[in-house]
């Protein structure tokens, strides 16, 4: 009882942390953190949204100084400009009543396009020195008998001497609309002589301001003031302490009213633009989703200890009432069966019912079937290195006996050492597994030997990188393919040849390839030969059925190969008639358990580039 109530203990603690720790972790972090995120992310966007609608002002700002530039100096016509007939106004009496008029009709053939473009702009009023005033308006009319020495904003204008003057925002005294407004003034003088010629008003509606409320928030509210802190546009109340710290770019939370305001000031007129967002209202929707957090947290919490409750004791009873059974009966002695496992189907019906079925079936497949396939694969595998032995050592010894009848045992000690060597690789060498490299010195010993028969008619290449050189191979399976190039490739073609040996590695292991560039397999030996490589390995019969002694070769290597490692090793071969011969040869990597007992596995072989050669 020890064990299972401990196995339910455990199971219930692992079922509430994993369901307890993350809704824990999800509530606090909401409920201190996500306030700061809220408040951070709405200063960003409303000093993003400041800088546009600074921008924005700006803008205005330039195409109005832009106009009044237009009508100080753009041509009216082929020979006049405004600036030439309001020379003319520079002295009482100089105008007669038709240039007058002219001028007039001139002035509003020259501004209607600006009224126009402009839908902000009401009216265009010049000033001229005596007394003549030039107007194009949207209904913005003069008031009769306006004098503007009398007005302020005329006397600051001519003060400033040519810079643009603006006005406050305000029910303008000199027009006959009663709505308010803003007006920007300049005086206009005569660049030759820098007299004074007269005086331009540009009169705007609000809507100059229009474009300042887009985008914004249900809680925040944007103020426009002049340089000297009034308003000339926002709705609601102001803090005169905003409108005195509003200079400059900046922001700040005001403790008094818990608000974050933004400033920044712009323009050549120092105006400063004011964004005020109410942390009360942004608060108030954090407060709400923290509540929901908390609320959610609390039902998950009941609902996750309920469900872990239920699950660790419906898991852990049958797993407590079996492991007693199984601990009071010894192995041998099958304990009497419970008909409630038996008819379950789940895992633990399926565990029970196995329960007495397991240490025979495992006992069988230790002593009967991988024990005795283990000694017959070994000796299976001793019995083909074997038959290529044989079959390489008589030709072997047929080449020496050559050798010493026409050159009289002139290089036969040097063959003999080669052939030396190969026998004490085959045959003292008393493991299946040998490094890649010592795979290649019995290469490059049958090369040897087989040089004194060719001379350099064969010429031999390898391409191994050092880090496979110590990578375990299968013993024997490069020299049967290296021969198999020599004997039915090569030695065909006329001229030279070269037999050429190269490794790399894959994700999935490693491939080697021999290559030759004899006289090839013709296309239809070539599929007989594939079809062949495609049979499973079996260990009672090892002949492919054919005479072709280039075929029984490759297939002893492809199921030596597939015996040792599984199915999914062996060869490949590629050929193209008068243009040579690939074999490539598939291997598991160092870390994938070679030697093991053939077993079923799973993988994916390589296949070569269509009209290798």
């Amino acid at each position: 009882m020890k064990f299972a109530w401990g196995l339910k203990n455990r199971l219930l603690v692992a079922l509430l942390l994993l369901s307890l720790i993350p809704i824990a972790i999800v509530v606090v972090v909401t409920n201190r953190n996500y306030g700061a995120l809220v408040e951070n992310q709405v200063r960003e966007v409303s000093m993003n949204l400041l800088d546009r609608s600074s921008l924005r002002m700006t803008n205005r700002l330039e195409e109005i100084g832009r106009v009044s530039a237009y009508l100080a100096y753009q041509q009216m016509s082929d020979t006049d400009t405004i600036l030439s007939f309001l020379g003319q106004h520079a002295e009482n009496g100089s105008v007669d009543t038709y240039d007058r008029l002219s001028h007039t009709r001139e002035f509003k053939k020259a501004t209607e396009s600006l009224l126009l473009n402009h839908d902000y702009i009401e009216g265009l009023y010049v000033f001229a020195e005596d007394g003549t005033v030039f107007a194009n308006t949207k209904g913005s009319e003069l008031k009769p008998d306006y004098v503007p020495l009398s007005s302020a904003w005329y006397r600051d204008t001519i003060r400033t001497q040519g810079k643009m003057i603006v006005g406050e925002v305000q029910q303008q005294d000199f027009l006959l609309s009663g709505n308010p407004s803003i007006a920007f003034s300049r005086a206009l003088y005569e660049p030759s002589t820098n007299r004074r010629i007269g005086v331009l008003l540009i009169n705007c509606s609000l809507s100059l301001f229009d474009e300042l409320s887009e985008g914004m928030l249900a809680e925040q509210r944007i103020y426009l003031l002049n340089g000297i802190g009034n308003r000339l546009y926002g709705e609601g109340e102001l803090d005169e302490e905003w409108a005195a710290s509003a200079v400059g770019i900046g922001s700040r939370v005001d403790s008094r009213t818990n608000m974050l305001v933004l400033h920044n000031t712009f323009s050549e007129y120092d105006w400063h633009m004011v964004i005020a967002v109410s942390l009360d209202a942004v608060t108030g929707e954090i407060r709400d989703t923290s509540r929901f957090a908390l609320w959610l947290g609390i039902i998950w919490a009941v609902l996750a200890v309920g469900l872990s409750l239920w699950i660790a004791n419906a898991f852990s009873k049958p797993v407590n009432r079996m492991a007693q059974m199984m601990k009071r009966y010894p192995t041998g002695h099958l304990p009497p069966r419970q008909e409630r496992y038996e008819r379950r189907t789940d895992e633990v019906g399926i565990l029970y019912n196995r329960y007495f079925t397991m240490l025979q079936e495992i006992d069988t497949l230790i002593r009967e079937k991988y024990h005795n396939q283990f000694i017959a694969m070994s000796s299976k595998m001793k019995a083909l290195e074997a038959q290529i032995n044989s079959h390489f050592l008589f030709n072997t010894l047929a080449t020496m006996n050559s050798i010493a009848v026409l050159e009289e045992v002139h290089s036969l000690s040097v063959m003999s050492k080669a052939l030396g060597d190969m026998f004490r690789y085959s045959i003292k060498i008393n493991r299946d597994l040998v490094a890649l490299s010592e795979e290649l010195g019995h290469v490059h010993n049958y090369m040897t030997i087989q040089s004194f028969r060719y001379g350099d008619k064969i010429r031999l290449e390898t391409d191994i990188p050092k880090e496979l050189e110590e990578c375990k191979v299968l013993k024997l399976i490069l020299q049967p393919i290296v021969e198999n190039a020599v004997y039915h490739g090569i030695e065909k073609k006329k001229g030279y040849g070269t037999v050429s040996i190269r490794a790399w590695e894959q994700e999935d292991g490693i491939r080697v390839e021999v290559r030759d560039d004899g006289v090839g397999i013709p296309a239809d030996r070539l599929e007989e030969v594939r079809a062949m490589l495609g049979r499973t390995a079996e260990f009672e019969e090892l002949n492919p059925g054919t005479n072709d002694v280039r075929s029984i070769g490759l297939y002893n290597v492809h199921a030596r190969i597939a015996l040792y490692y599984g199915p999914d090793y062996g060869i490949e071969v590629d050929s193209e008639e008068h243009r040579g011969t690939a074999v490539l040869i598939r291997l598991p990597g160092p870390e994938s358990g070679v030697g093991r007992l053939p077993a079923e596995r799973s993988g994916s072989s390589d296949h070569f580039p269509k009209g290798a050669s």
